[in-house]
């Protein structure tokens, strides 16, 4: 993990790696709707994973390096057109106790083929 951090920390974040949610009542109270085009970026990076094949699920790594947590979630695509984490979900959004309105961000790590939860808002420097 520190191997991780130290990568994160000393190199400049691609943009074209995240994924960014605001989230809402809906995602806290079932499964988290990611942005359509901002998936679509990371999936391109993603060794081939494509929309057809997350019809039947991917299972990702999403690791907190904060709490040195990870998380085993299966991402999904519905009719070729919404993006979701299914399984999985609900245990992480409720370990990192997430409620409406906060900002959810992901990095999608190549190396490691993993997302890094890049919420540092309860660190204390």
């Amino acid at each position: 993990m520190a191997n991780i951090g130290s990568f994160l920390f000393s190199h400049p974040l691609d943009p074209a790696l995240i994924i960014s949610k605001q989230l809402t009542k809906s995602d806290l109270q079932g499964n988290v709707k990611l942005p359509k085009q901002q998936t679509e970026s990371v999936l391109m990076r993603m060794g081939g994973v494509t929309a057809y094949e997350l019809q039947n699920g991917n299972e990702v790594v999403v690791s907190d390096l904060v709490e040195g947590d990870e998380y085993k979630v299966t991402l999904r695509c519905l009719n070729n057109t919404a993006y979701y984490f299914g399984d999985g979900w609900c245990t992480m959004k409720h370990s990192l106790d997430l409620e409406e309105g906060e900002t959810l961000k992901l990095y999608w790590y190549q190396d490691q083929k993993i997302f890094i939860i890049l919420n540092f808002n309860h660190i204390v420097l």
